[in-house]
């Protein structure tokens, strides 16, 4: 029950609005502190870091805290719902309700005053067209402008110069040309494209590129403001199919279980021709490129009877917004610091550190390195860039995040068309419409199962409260007649001084978040607008309407039945092994305990690269296994089997959970093992001896002695095993790169995409709840029917 436990206290101190401890209290003295995470991702946090120490030098009036990590996002999203305002940040967060409640500053007026060398408007220093993201019609005349852009993504397809020219290939600026050239260079034995599966949105860009090319601006616009009918669209059902064809058949092979990591190191160690990224590629990169590879960065292509002009750039720029704090002076001083780090010494210092684009004037192409000659120039001839995700995306796309990931993978892998990519987004969209409408609207696609699985949990509980017949006679009193050999009762004033303090802190850390969190389900609130009542709509919504509340329950019982029965009797078997005192026995204990010392983090990292369709072990040891059969002369069929691992994608979302078996066999097995070691070591060795001594074998020894003494033992460890099943979170989101699709979350997942990426926080709670319903029914169930009644003699 962890993390059910985890999220009422994580909503809770939402509610209570308690700031965390990086908070910015105004200093006791007048100089001014400022607050600014940042993330940290493609470019690191070197520059920025030292721009805060160059500027605190500049203004030592001004003190600038800035920190920042690649899961800065959910941290100040926790923050900021919580009412803990930073100074400044680019954390995604949805700041079209922000800029509603008039927590976001206006930077208009400081973009039309001078920039910081005062030789010019600081708007007139910035790329054209990059400010208009957040350019929203104010309530005054004119436009506010909330959000200040730095570093300037450009999504390129990367490729081999050597290669091309080797080859005698020819940089397509069409889709028709681009298809071609993938044709000709699989004809040749070479793999066209990289790209990660375990990070399937990368592909949305060749999506983007295509349908913004076919509808323009306003297409475009329209299809984010969820316009009725943009989704089955032919021209979007055009651009699908770019991109179903690409990943159905121009892909190195593999692609579905690589990370990003893996898809440029695939790219770069010559499995493949070319490979899609932004332009961060380089910094990330760095270091990596083998000695005299020549790095070319074409534009996506275009279709022939495109509208928009085909020298145009898919653009994803990094966003500074200044909160309103309530505090003047320290809102200039975050204005003045974002005019600093947009300087033109900085500017050119960025773009020399990083290695990319930035969103600003002053970088010129001799400021890059040979690696990124292409990006630069197609930047300088660039007449504009539209943005990945426009400003008015962010409040209706968060809600259909969790479609298009669904939709996205089975287009991806070809399961549907991309027609029934379109219809199936267009009914995500025609039910945020309706519910925008109707804020109550449910559709009842799972009512029967709803119904069953209500009657299940009742019909459960019934029964666990059902008065039993106790063996024996009256309480207190023994079979014999014997009283029991007992003192009676603790009296209460005893009991409360023993019991007092813990439950104290128990009930303030579990027990009264928990039931604040019965309370946040039934609200609705995306955590930075105002709340509404809900009542039960919230659960209305996850019991009838969403298919991913009952494919996460299917993968949880998946996770609460499989691993277990692999667990238990590997574990059981290892430690009767070691019991008897065989040789080697300690060794074998200590390695197998090992992966207990690491956290789930680490082992999914170590597990990510042991899975790598192209280097991992698993692979490699598979091929060679089969390899070595093949040389002794084994059976064919079983050598070929084995070869055919060679590029399998073990962390493809349909292998996924299959793949998780053996991880939680590597983590679980130590923990299991030892706990039934020692429960070993307490039956006594007379009654091995004796049983001995009448000729029992050491396999009957250990199902008639062993077996039943430690059955209790076993009991606990299920329960562990169940509870850890029902409430996986850690191995599931890192292993999807934080994006999972429905078909592989459980319940853990879902809820934390549903309150950090869909901001949903009554719906959040709501799983929570029901997570918390869960995990106690399986709890008390399982040891009610396992529990064996004790009778005393």
């Amino acid at each position: 029950m962890r993390s059910s436990f985890s999220i009422f206290f994580a909503l809770f101190f939402l509610g209570l609005g308690v700031h965390a401890s990086g908070a910015n209290p105004a200093a006791q003295d007048d100089t001014i502190s400022l607050d600014i995470p940042v993330l940290v991702a493609g470019y690191g946090a070197e520059f920025f870091e030292e721009t805060a120490r160059e500027f605190s030098k500049l203004r030592p009036g001004v003190k600038v805290h800035l920190y920042g990590d690649p899961r800065i996002n959910d941290k100040v999203r926790t923050r900021v719902m919580a009412g803990d305002w930073p100074d400044a940040s680019d954390a995604v967060l949805l700041y079209p309700r922000l800029i509603e409640a008039g927590r976001i500053l206006d930077l208009g007026p400081a973009l039309d005053g001078p920039n910081w060398e005062g030789d010019a408007r600081w708007r007139d220093t910035f790329r054209p067209g990059v400010l208009d993201r957040w350019a929203i019609p104010g309530k005054q005349e004119g436009t506010a402008v909330y959000g200040v852009p730095f570093a300037h993504a450009v999504w390129t397809i990367f490729y081999d110069k050597a290669l091309f020219s080797r080859n005698g290939w020819e940089v397509p600026r069409t889709w028709d040309e681009f298809f071609t050239l993938c044709e000709t260079m699989q004809q040749a034995g070479v793999a066209p494209l990289s790209l990660p599966g375990v990070t399937m949105r990368y592909g949305d860009a060749l999506l983007r590129a295509a349908h913004y090319n076919l509808v323009g601006p306003e297409g475009y616009a329209a299809y984010h403001a969820l316009a009725t009918g943009a989704r089955t669209d032919a021209r979007f059902i055009r651009a699908a199919e770019v991109l179903r064809r690409t990943a159905t058949r121009h892909l190195v092979r593999g692609w579905e279980g690589m990370t990003h990591t893996a898809a440029q190191m695939a790219f770069l160690d010559g499995r493949c021709a070319m490979t899609l990224s932004a332009s961060w590629f380089a910094n990330e990169m760095r270091g990596r490129l083998p000695a005299g590879f020549e790095l070319g960065a074409m534009n996506l292509p275009v279709f022939s009877d495109g509208i928009t002009l085909v020298d145009t750039v898919q653009a994803q720029s990094g966003y500074y917004f200044v909160f309103q704090t309530g505090d003047a002076a320290r809102e200039r001083a975050a204005v003045d610091f974002f005019r600093f780090m947009t300087s033109r010494e900085r500017v050119k210092r960025f773009a020399q550190m990083a290695d990319a684009p930035v969103a600003l004037r002053a970088a010129c192409p001799d400021d890059y390195s040979p690696r990124m000659v292409d990006t630069a120039a197609l930047l300088a001839r660039s007449p504009g860039a539209f943005d990945a995700a426009p400003a008015t995306a962010s409040a209706a796309q968060a809600t259909l995040a969790q479609a298009l990931t669904n939709a996205r993978y089975e287009l991806m892998t070809g399961r549907i068309t991309a027609e029934e990519f379109g219809a199936r987004l267009e009914a995500a969209a025609g039910t945020e419409r309706a519910r925008r409408v109707n804020p109550d609207y449910v559709e009842n696609r799972h009512g029967a199962v709803a119904a069953g699985l209500l009657a299940l949990l009742c019909g459960l509980f019934a029964w666990l409260v059902w008065p039993r017949r106790r063996r024996g006679g009256p309480a207190g009193i023994r079979e014999d007649g014997r009283e029991p050999e007992h003192l009676g009762p603790l009296p209460a004033r005893f009991g409360a001084v023993f019991v007092g303090p813990a439950l104290g802190v128990y009930a303030a850390f579990v027990l009264v978040p928990g039931l604040a969190a019965f309370g946040w389900a039934l609200t609705r609130w995306d955590g930075f607008g105002t709340k509404a009542w809900a009542g039960l709509g919230n659960f209305r919504w996850l019991l009838l309407e969403s298919d991913v509340f009952w494919g996460a329950l299917r993968n949880n019982l998946f996770l609460m039945l499989v691993p277990p029965l692999v667990v238990v009797p590997v574990a059981l078997g290892m430690a009767a092994f070691i019991q008897r005192g065989n040789r080697g026995a300690g060794v074998f204990r200590v390695v197998l305990l090992f992966p207990n010392l690491l956290g789930g983090i680490a082992a999914a990292l170590i597990w990510l690269a042991a899975y790598e369709p192209a280097s991992g072990f698993v692979n490699a040891g598979l091929v060679a296994l089969g390899d070595g059969l093949a040389a002794a002369g084994g059976p064919v069929a079983v050598s070929g089997w084995l070869r055919g691992f060679a590029g399998h994608a073990w962390l493809a979302q349909e292998n996924l959970y299959w793949s998780l078996v053996p991880i939680y066999l590597w983590m679980a097995c130590g923990f299991n093992l030892v706990l039934y070691l020692a429960a070993m070591q307490g039956v006594p060795a007379e009654l091995y001896e004796a049983a001995e001594l009448d000729g029992a074998s050491p396999v009957r020894q250990f199902f008639t002695i062993t077996l039943p003494l430690i059955r209790e033992v076993l009991v606990i460890s299920a329960v562990f095993l169940i509870i850890g099943g029902l409430n996986a979170f850690e191995l599931v989101w890192l292993l999807t790169a934080q994006d999972p699709a429905a078909g592989v979350h459980t319940l853990g997942t879902f809820m934390v995409g549903t309150l950090f990426t869909e901001f949903q926080v009554g719906r959040a709670a709501a799983i929570a709840v029901l997570l918390f319903v869960l995990v106690l029914a399986a709890c008390v169930a399982l040891l009610r029917v396992t529990r064996r009644e004790a009778v005393e003699l």
